[in-house]
């Protein structure tokens, strides 16, 4: 058996870790207790969003950091590199994209139990591979918000609850003006930490990271084949230059010619891959029934990333409703659309006992969409959106 050359492993983390030296930590990572129980954290999200730069950041004189796409390590087992490392003194350990590794759930237990003192925090970029497990906490990290953007790139600015009221909001933008360019850059791609590496070329690189969400990490998910991973491109063009609720599960399913079933596994494993986002519609009341899910990106920059290839405008509407929804659910409410009436407001927003029927972009439409509701109600422009995503 080949000898476990853990200098190079290490020389190479530590050449890693210098490229990201300089960069500020994101919130949910400088929040991250690697040492309590469950003591194996897994880290799951899109390419992009700073998985490998977090497991870099948490790195000490006491850690080792590996990848099992690196050449040196594939030639070993994760148990046996991970082992050798901490029998050189090692009490944590990170692991990146251990969903090259088939065995990594079996490996990883075996650690755990046989090193108690040892913790473990692996990441990878298909999250699906990543069920919960009773000896692991599963940590999702999702797109930057506007608040931790502005930061990460040296500034600063308190979040703001002003999104609930338009007055509120315009005198929190009069006093921060420049939030407007931070805005536009949030937008255009800055919500994910690629961004203060490529700037300009963000779209560009979060396209990439798309692409190979799909020929790479699909694969690794259950019952994708070729065929399905062509069906996946396909239905990300059709959604990404349409406006919501153009594209059905049911009318996708006769576009790509596909069963109906086919096509919800599909958008089910798009959303597990963090790309699409399915919102249910809400399901008390007589008003209120069941329909189809609306389908739309995880997150703005992910339309805007696809648009910008196709060399086409994305539909600004589809971009606000993606961005209030992502901002919605990271502030912790749940969302669902209302079906049932002929003019429909966007969505009923629930959190503890509160619950609010939000109208986007709704002062330029007009209030009838909000009648008949006992509800709190909501008119949401554009300038609440920027103080809804800085949170």
């Amino acid at each position: 058996m080949n000898e476990i050359r853990t200098l190079d492993i290490l020389e190479t983390a530590l050449r890693l870790k210098k490229n990201v030296e300089k960069l500020r930590k994101r919130h949910i990572v400088s929040n991250l207790k690697i040492d309590t129980e469950p003591r194996i954290k897994v880290l799951r999200g899109f390419r992009g969003v700073g998985k490998t730069t977090a497991l870099l950041q948490l790195m000490d004189e006491k850690s080792a950091y590996f990848s099992m796409d690196n050449p040196i390590v594939s030639m070993h087992s994760l148990y046996d590199i991970g082992k050798q490392f901490i029998m050189e003194g090692n009490v944590r350990l990170f692991i990146d994209e251990v969903h090259y590794y088939k065995k990594w759930k079996e490996d990883t237990k075996a650690l755990y139990d046989e090193f108690p003192k040892v913790s473990i925090v692996l990441s990878g970029s298909a999250p699906l591979a990543l069920e919960p497990e009773r000896r692991y906490e599963i940590v999702d990290i999702e797109p930057l918000s506007l608040h931790e953007f502005i930061w990460l790139g040296g500034k600063s600015i308190q979040p703001t609850e002003s999104w609930t009221n338009i007055n509120e909001t315009l005198k929190f933008l009069a006093e921060n003006q420049w939030i407007y360019s931070e805005y536009n850059d949030y937008i255009r791609g800055g919500a994910f930490p690629t961004y203060f590496e490529y700037r300009e070329k963000t779209l560009e690189s979060i396209y990439n990271s798309i692409q190979k969400s799909i020929t790479e990490d699909a694969i690794f998910l259950p019952n994708v084949d070729g065929e399905m991973i062509v069906q996946m491109k396909k239905a990300l063009i059709f959604l990404a230059t349409s406006s919501l609720g153009e594209f059905s599960i049911n009318s996708l399913s006769k576009i790509l010619e596909i069963t109906k079933n086919r096509a919800y596994h599909m958008i089910s494993l798009l959303e597990a891959m963090k790309i699409l986002r399915l919102v249910r519609p809400y399901g008390g009341g007589a008003k209120l029934i069941r329909g189809e899910p609306k389908l739309m990106f995880c997150h703005p920059a992910l339309r805007n990333a696809l648009c910008n290839k196709l060399g086409v405008t994305p539909n600004k509407g589809a971009l606000c409703e993606e961005l209030a929804v992502f901002s919605f659910l990271m502030r912790g409410w749940k969302v669902n659309t209302v079906k049932g009436m002929k003019r429909n407001p966007d969505y009923i927003i629930e959190k503890g006992q509160e619950r609010i029927v939000v109208e986007i972009d709704g002062i330029s439409k007009g209030t009838h969409q909000l009648k008949g509701f006992k509800e709190k109600t909501i008119l949401m422009d554009e300038k609440q959106l920027i103080t809804l995503s800085n949170f």
